[in-house]
């Protein structure tokens, strides 16, 4: 699938990449989750302007995915070797249908100093939310996502998911000083225009535009063998996923992210968006285990889950997959340290060790 459209790219009011525009800043973020040959990864696009005469204002950040991300990425919610699946498995899709896009901020205003909770990457107020004994019951129905959904029952139920990952976080990050605003889902048939871009139906499972905070989702793709149709929990997490891109930029991260990226080599460029995906795994684990009872999350979950990321990493191919996403290991090994957490302080990747978000 060919990346979203370029927003600064077409002529009109709004800024541009290069030569003149409006003075004032401008950010545009959106995380999609692509699927791979049963690989589904996100990417973030995020560009900033500034004048002399403004104050640096962070306007969106990015997904899922892998988004579960299985963004977004962000999104997402991510990261050596990988599992197998069992035999009842089902195949991934025999080639590839697209190739994510390299995470490509332009420019970036630096995070804002105003009085408020720590918004940076490492030690963010976010981390001191622990949900270890929590326990939400938002009697939410989990759907597998074979047979598929009808196209118009989707919305109304990704709907009913992002109201539930809502109702889990958003008192605890209000203790903490962030104001949660629950994303919108927008279902779409053939394609759909966002001001982070031109989306169709090939390839992404999912998009997250923080400019809109809305998770666009095609409305065609569950409908084949994709790679998270082989989890019951397959619609939950890969929302749940592009969710937690939505956390990093409720609480700054993906302000902070950019300004980094902006500074960073590529190398260094790959091993930021690696941590930002594999940190929105391990949200989407948070999530499943506040609601693990309600979900009734069980062994046989973990087993599909586990089985699921086999296919989602950087080590797949098609030969042009960009190291920004992590390997299938650490996807897994970050979304089961979320699940068995429940905390966010366990899942601080930009203080953890090189090895692991590879």
């Amino acid at each position: 699938m060919p990346p979203p459209s370029d927003p600064w790219a077409t002529p009109g009011p709004g800024p541009e990449r290069r030569g003149h525009g409006r003075g004032w800043l401008f950010a545009v973020g959106v995380v999609c989750a692509v699927v791979l040959t049963g690989v589904v990864a996100t990417v973030v696009v995020l560009a900033t302007r500034t004048s002399a005469t403004s104050t640096p204002v962070i306007t969106v950040s990015a997904p899922r995915s892998t988004a579960f991300r299985p963004v977004p990425a962000p999104g997402s919610v991510s990261p050596s070797p990988s599992a197998s699946p069992t035999a009842a498995t089902p195949a991934p899709s025999t080639s590839p249908t697209a190739a994510p896009q390299e995470p490509l901020p332009t420019a970036s205003a630096p995070p804002s100093t105003a009085p408020g909770p720590d918004r940076s990457l490492r030690t963010n107020a976010l981390y001191g939310v622990d949900l270890d004994r929590a326990s939400v019951d938002c009697g939410l129905k989990v759907r597998r996502p074979k047979p598929a959904l009808a196209d118009k029952k989707l919305q109304p139920y990704l709907t009913e998911v992002v109201g539930c990952l809502t109702q889990v976080f958003k008192a605890p990050l209000a203790a903490r000083g962030f104001t949660l605003v629950e994303p919108t889902v927008k279902t779409y048939h053939r394609r759909v225009e966002s001001p982070c871009g031109t989306f169709g139906q090939s390839g992404s499972p999912a998009y997250y535009c923080s400019t809109t905070r809305t998770i666009y989702w095609p409305d065609t793709v569950d409908d084949g063998r994709e790679a998270y149709t082989f989890a019951r929990l397959g619609y939950v997490g890969l929302t749940a996923h592009e969710f937690g891109h939505h956390l990093q930029a409720t609480t700054g991260m993906l302000s902070a992210y950019a300004a980094a990226y902006d500074d960073a080599s590529k190398k260094e460029r790959f091993v930021l968006s690696r941590r930002l995906e594999l940190q929105a795994q391990c949200f989407e684990g948070v999530f499943l285990h506040a609601t693990s009872a309600d979900l009734d999350l069980s062994a046989k979950d973990s087993k599909e889950l586990k089985a699921w990321h086999s296919y989602t990493g950087d080590e797949d191919p098609p030969k042009d997959r960009k190291p920004d996403h992590g390997s299938s290991k650490a996807q897994w090994e970050w979304l089961d340290r979320g699940i068995d957490s429940g905390a966010f302080a366990d899942c601080n990747t930009w203080t953890a060790p090189a090895a692991s978000v590879r």
